[in-house]
């Protein structure tokens, strides 16, 4: 299920291996920390409510129940230095879904449907792509995201004028955006817990189209073949940028075949050998200069679309009063 020889990582900083995307957007959404204590009272509604559906409708895995798949799961936790292991449960659902969710108690939860169509090996890595999105504290901006882009007009309801109208459209692009370049950060988590970039790019490819019918296997080439020609057929027409911002909306997650391409080219970088090789930046340490694959030396659209939302964030947030530096 998992490799033998799977390399630990004491004291590993999140901020070792964080996408620089992720890092960035990260930065522009500072100012809803301000949420934190209006959204920690939802979610401690929602975090019991899911408690109480998952343990009388799940099944949680344990050194009982799935035992092999529950001790593979504790090394790659013990991989990412993760001292508290969320909840792991398995719901008998068709849907292609693994999710983690919580604030004050972690919860992963796997469905059926993904589990079926995964390899051992490829389901070890959805765990640790889930396991990432803990170890690098995602989850109060992702159910920060999850509350705006399902209760959108409930939840900002909730709060009284002038303070709702920062919530606008801005801020959901902003937050999307940001949940979009987490997810690379996660993949990132998910190669480290299982040091498999074999496993961590199928299991990605079969998320995008597969079905366990076709005796042929899932081709990782030819998925970043797919990649290529996509980047190719990108361009600056305002049509593809219409279409992109249309398939953007509500979409939390960037596009499968590219982030299949990332992971496998952060695998050849010097930055995920020099951590395996224990050269990382670790916890309550100031990060050192390394050399990351995906950061460019100069602003590329992906961040000045980020500086862009980023303003747009900044304007929104400041009818709070106190979000960022008032105008002299």
């Amino acid at each position: 299920m998992l490799r033998d020889d799977l390399i630990p990582l004491p004291d590993i900083s999140a901020q070792a291996f964080q996408h620089p995307l992720d890092r960035d957007a990260t930065g522009l959404l500072k100012g809803i920390d301000k949420f934190r204590s209006i959204i920690g009272t939802l979610n401690s509604y929602v975090e019991h409510s899911m408690h109480y559906y998952n343990s009388s409708s799940c099944i949680q895995v344990s050194e009982t129940q799935y035992p092999s798949l529950y001790n593979a799961y504790k090394r790659t936790a013990e991989a990412l230095d993760i001292k508290k292991l969320p909840d792991l449960y398995i719901e008998t659902i068709d849907e292609i879904n693994a999710f983690a969710s919580g604030i004050d108690r972690y919860t992963i939860k796997i469905n059926s449907g993904l589990l079926d169509i995964l390899t051992e090996r490829e389901t070890m890595a959805i765990i640790g792509h889930e396991l990432g999105h803990v170890k690098c504290d995602h989850m109060f901006y992702n159910t920060f995201t999850y509350f705006i882009r399902y209760f959108g007009g409930s939840v900002t309801g909730m709060i009284p004028p002038p303070f709702n109208s920062a919530l606008d459209i801005s801020v959901q692009l902003a937050l999307l955006e940001w949940s979009r370049r987490a997810e690379f950060s996660a993949d990132r988590a998910a190669l480290l817990a299982t040091q498999d970039v074999q496993a961590v790019a199928e299991a990605l490819g079969k998320i995008a189209g597969y079905s366990k019918t076709l005796s042929d296997p899932i081709s990782v080439e030819a998925i970043v073949a797919q990649a290529n020609t996509f980047e190719e057929y990108v361009d600056d027409s305002w049509m593809a940028k219409f279409i992109k911002v249309q398939s953007m909306l509500k979409q939390t997650h960037p596009y499968t075949v590219l982030r299949v391409k990332e992971i496998l080219a952060w695998s050849d970088s010097d930055q995920y050998k020099q951590i395996l090789a224990g050269t990382y930046q670790k916890v309550g340490e100031l990060p050192a200069a390394v050399l990351d694959p995906a950061a460019p030396a100069e602003p590329n659209a992906a961040q000045k679309a980020a500086s862009a939302i980023g303003s747009s964030l900044s304007s929104g947030l400041k009818s709070f009063g106190g979000f960022g530096k008032k105008s002299e």
